[in-house]
């Protein structure tokens, strides 16, 4: 078990090396996040098939800085209901800024 989950844990870190959109907070919704690991391992296994020397070239001086921002903890489970109206709030103070600035 434990060594499974070493090899799981390494899988992830080579594609988080490979794939920027892994280091990046997710801006997409479940049903897409749940997608975006098969389709990069496809691509990873579709280009170690035709190009396999793309991935032991060097990106590291055109790779961007990734700003990582603080979003918080998942929930667990449902929103209570005053959460809900608290978040319900502050996206409509958002939304009433954004119309004021433009």
């Amino acid at each position: 078990h434990s060594s499974l989950c070493n090899v799981i844990q390494h899988i992830f870190g080579v594609m988080k090396c490979q794939w920027c959109i892994l280091q990046i907070p997710p801006e997409y919704n479940m049903a897409i996040q749940a997608l975006i690991p098969l389709a990069l391992c496809a691509l990873h296994n579709f280009i170690c098939e035709e190009d396999p020397k793309v991935f032991y070239q060097d990106y590291e001086a055109n790779i961007p800085e990734i700003f990582h921002a603080d979003n918080g903890e998942l929930a667990n489970g449902p929103l209570s209901s005053a959460e809900k109206r608290r978040a319900d709030a502050h996206r409509d103070e958002i939304a009433a800024l954004m119309w004021v600035d433009y």
